[in-house]
């Protein structure tokens, strides 16, 4: 192992240690403090009452809850089928985290898993889920493979999460139009918060309806311009060709965004407090560029209210670096910061708190709460940070 890295295990915790005697005289309270809660925590009242309850103990003002995890629902819905995880009964996780977490004045931001709809080789029991309703919405690689034919062990080697919904297909933001809409109309809800609000990757969506939207327009298939030798377009200067690839890479970005945008007006038409929010690539270059995840845009256009960078490494000196990559005309209040407990020490933690506060970011975001509540001393630890004297 490497000793001489910057930000190696023992320099992490010294200097954590450094900040820690010194929170005395600077400690103060984050603007909001958050954590992400991931649905397999939240299958019957005893469950959730306990994580309002560490919430409540321990300062937080708002809770990011995983409502729709691969096309399904933890809520009513007439819209998608319920989750094959939940019970087979009338419980409503999402009715009664509001019922009970609101009178605590915790604020609950419905956690919506986008456009990855399924990541497993056992398929869903439920046959009225989207991959058996909807097969042709699905995405597809460069090399013509639909995602639908791949084991999970591909996803694996390939490194991307599963299966994919199209942005490019017009029927599917219909679609998770309406799966928001439903919410926002039917529940309480502080927040709706985006996760998976991207392409799996930028060699992806050849969907044969989004191949044919652009070829509409444009005249050429786009799975053309993905091809290496560019013979198929003899006599056609090089220029020409870089500008179509351009508006290729274009297309699928602003698929993205025009959704956004909908769930945008949406919102609002509600006339309801309802804020919009984003879980984003911490890179914003590598987000807008390989993943066409263009939140920057979003942000300035105030087409969401805020985003939250996952921020998760446990990398110091990357963790500053993304900081430093977000463009400062963007207001600080937008962001969020992300940090990762489940992969890091409650020093190293507390070390990314002290870089987001010297960078002025003062919301926080912890991933997650299964973390903190399976660590009795992780969080008394990090929340030193916050308040010295309160406790």
């Amino acid at each position: 192992m490497k000793t001489n890295n910057k930000y190696s295990i023992g320099a992490v915790v010294f200097t954590a240690l450094v900040l820690f005697l010194s929170i005395a005289t600077h400690a103060k309270e984050p603007q909001r403090m958050a954590m992400w809660v991931i649905r397999d925590q939240i299958k019957s009242p005893d469950s959730i009452d306990k994580i309002i309850d560490f919430a409540h103990r321990n300062g937080f003002t708002d809770l990011f809850v995983q409502v729709r995890g691969r096309g399904d629902a933890f809520y009513k819905s007439s819209v998608v089928p319920r989750s094959q995880n939940l019970p087979k009964n009338e419980f409503d996780p999402l009715k009664y985290f509001l019922d009970n977490a609101h009178p605590k004045n915790l604020k609950i931001h419905a956690w919506i898993n986008m456009f990855l709809l399924w990541s497993s080789d056992d398929k869903p029991q439920d046959k009225n889920h989207l991959y058996y309703r909807h097969p042709e919405w699905l995405s597809v690689d460069a090399n013509g493979v639909k995602d639908i034919n791949r084991k999970f062990k591909d996803f694996n080697k390939i490194n991307t999460e599963g299966i994919y919904l199209s942005p490019l297909v017009p029927e599917v933001n219909d679609h998770l139009v309406e799966v928001i809409k439903e919410i926002v109309e039917n529940y309480n809800v502080d927040g709706i918060h985006l996760d998976y609000i991207r392409y799996s990757k930028n060699c992806y969506d050849f969907n044969e309806i989004g191949r044919r939207r652009f070829k509409d327009i444009y005249a050429v298939d786009p799975i053309l311009l993905s091809i290496s030798n560019k013979s198929y377009f003899s006599g056609m200067e090089a220029k020409t060709i870089e500008n179509l690839m351009e508006k290729w890479t274009d297309f699928r970005r602003d698929a993205i965004t025009e959704l956004i945008v909908e769930l945008h007006e949406t919102i609002i038409t509600t006339r309801k407090p309802i804020v919009l929010s984003a879980a984003v690539k911490p890179d914003p270059f590598e987000a807008r560029n390989h993943f066409y995840q263009d939140w920057e845009k979003w942000l300035k256009l105030d087409y969401i209210d805020f985003a939250v960078p996952m921020n998760y490494t446990s990398k110091a000196e990357l963790f500053e670096e993304n900081l430093m990559k977000i463009d400062p005309l963007i207001a600080k209040e937008k962001i969020w910061m992300g940090i990762g407990v489940y992969n890091q020490g409650r020093y190293e933690a507390l070390t990314k708190i002290m870089v987001s506060y010297s960078n002025g970011y003062d919301h926080l975001v912890f991933f997650s709460y299964k973390t903190l509540a399976s660590q009795p001393n992780y969080f008394p630890t990090l929340r030193k940070a916050f308040s010295i004297e309160k406790y």
